[in-house]
């Protein structure tokens, strides 16, 4: 898959092929892509309402920055195909001499970090995404709250999805750039889950 390949349906083709790539990383991406145009939508209809006048300035700038969420989430699906196809390259190496097997232990390695790489900038979108969908929620059109929580909630699942990926993909390293890495996707995992506690709070309080 590449970016230019942008329909759902190509992208749930490839995803369902049985194949390694894409998979999870890219399914998480463009389940925050999703969210990140819903936010743009309830941010849009909010907008255009004049009860809504005190919250149109703060909906402009969602919607704004929904948009650009949208086109960086929806391109990083296709980053993480990518990256997975080095790995999988890089496991490929050969591996019957002792410098083989020194080489291909390095280019597995690069290969997961830069995995974690692509999913930690998606953790970091996520969290914006889902941030500005509890604000929407709240403040947003009435009668598109649900959607503005269910761009909250597909960020939240997203989010969980690439926190583990990073985990998974830097377990096996120690050094301080991959604790400094994995303590920054705790805290942006921890702002989505914020984010999505409002949200169902809001849910609980306002929908009968």
């Amino acid at each position: 898959m590449t970016h230019a390949e942008t329909t759902l349906t190509d992208w749930l083709a490839a995803i369902a092929a049985p194949t390694p790539s894409p998979a999870g990383g890219s399914a998480a991406a463009i389940a925050g892509a999703l969210g990140a145009a819903l936010v743009e939508m309830v941010a849009g209809l909010t907008g255009g309402r004049e009860k809504y006048a005190a919250a149109h300035a703060e909906a402009a700038r969602a919607a704004e920055r929904a948009a650009g969420l949208r086109v960086r989430l929806h391109a990083l699906a296709a980053r993480d195909a990518e990256t997975f196809a080095g790995f999988t390259a890089a496991l490929a190496m050969p591996r019957s001499t002792p410098d083989e097997q020194a080489a291909r232990l390095v280019a597995r390695n690069a290969a997961l970090r830069e995995g974690a790489a692509v999913q930690l900038e998606l953790l970091d979108g996520l969290s914006e995404t889902a941030e500005l969908a509890a604000a929407m929620t709240d403040r947003g059109l009435a009668g598109a709250m649900g959607d503005a929580a269910t761009a909250a909630l597909l960020a939240a699942a997203a989010a969980r999805s690439a926190y583990w990926a990073v985990r998974s993909n830097l377990g096996g390293a120690g050094d301080r750039a991959a604790a400094g890495q994995l303590a920054r996707a705790g805290d942006l995992l921890g702002r989505v889950e914020e984010a999505e506690r409002r949200v169902l709070a809001l849910l609980r309080e306002r929908v009968r």
